[in-house]
């Protein structure tokens, strides 16, 4: 493929916890957090949406750190 595309909520949430990423809340959005190697904690969200927008998807991957790739 050539860009990303919007996904299922369900799927980046399992990318997320299959990449180590626990839930840490649940508000208006769900958010999730990490702890990498070297001590630094890692925090992302997911909106309570059926589809993930391709926007959100991009914060994600700058927020976690991910390669694009990833959410093909």
């Amino acid at each position: 493929m050539t860009g990303l595309r919007p996904l299922d909520q369900s799927r980046v949430i399992r990318m997320l916890e299959q990449n180590g990423f626990k839930q840490a809340r649940s508000g208006k959005h769900i958010t999730f957090k990490k702890t990498d190697a070297d001590g630094n904690v890692l925090t992302t969200w997911v909106p309570h949406h059926k589809t993930v927008t391709v926007f959100v998807i991009k914060y994600i991957i700058k927020q976690t750190g991910k390669q694009k790739q990833e959410f093909y």
